[in-house]
């Protein structure tokens, strides 16, 4: 996959670690799996700010983002970046929309005709909300206090060509509130949340049409 599904797993996913976390034995990490499925069954929407920091290779400085996304398990987000080059990325479980308000411009991505793009983004949703979560990675976790680390290795080699390792840092009450993602570039990308709430999301935030004057391409054909 492009970089554009590595940048939208910067917005549901992390890797972080702890000097003091005490690692969970098996039968504890398939309680707290289900304990966070159970969880995000009954409140599954999230909407919270973040701040990102992507730290390239040929880049001296840290590239930073700031915004706010939404999600609503299993296959609906939106993810807004502002500042001096604001974007707006939307999924609405059928189609990927990314508009450019600066350059005019909009990529549209068909989901139903690429199950593989579909599939990716999937698996990254599942890192965020923990359904199916066994089904995409091997899952390991640790405790620090009430904090808990969840680390997300890849099981398949396609999602191996995405990232290497995946960890989502909770509260006491199961909710994230840093994430980090490790490329397959070596890429660190490192995303704190606020603001974090779990109320019911409008079906109206994942409707999205490009104002009129825009440039509207398909990068992977129509």
């Amino acid at each position: 996959m492009t970089c554009k599904t590595s940048i939208l797993a910067a917005a549901v996913v992390a890797m972080v670690g702890s000097a003091h976390a005490a690692a969970l034995s098996p039968s504890e990490v398939d309680d707290l799996v289900g304990r966070l499925e159970n969880t995000y069954q009954s409140r599954g929407s999230l909407e919270a700010n973040f701040r990102e920091e992507r730290q390239v290779k040929i880049l001296k400085e840290p590239v930073v983002n700031e915004g706010k996304f939404w999600f609503t398990p299993p296959d609906k987000v939106r993810r807004e970046i502002t500042g001096k080059s604001p974007s707006t990325t939307v999924i609405d479980g059928n189609t990927m929309t990314i508009f450019y308000p600066n350059l005019k411009t909009a990529e549209l991505y068909d989901l139903a005709k690429r199950p593989s793009l579909r599939d990716s983004l999937q698996a990254l949703t599942a890192g965020l909300n923990f359904q199916k979560v066994r089904t995409y990675y091997n899952v390991e976790a640790s405790k620090d206090g009430n904090n808990y680390s969840v680390t997300l290795t890849p099981k398949t080699s396609a999602f191996r060509k995405l990232f290497r390792l995946v960890t989502v840092q909770l509260d006491g009450n199961l909710t994230p509130t840093r994430s980090d993602i490790e490329t397959a570039r070596n890429e660190q990308i490192a995303i704190t949340y606020s603001n974090v709430r779990r109320d019911p999301i409008n079906d109206s935030v994942f409707q999205f049409s490009p104002p009129a004057g825009t440039n509207i391409t398909h990068p992977l054909g129509s």
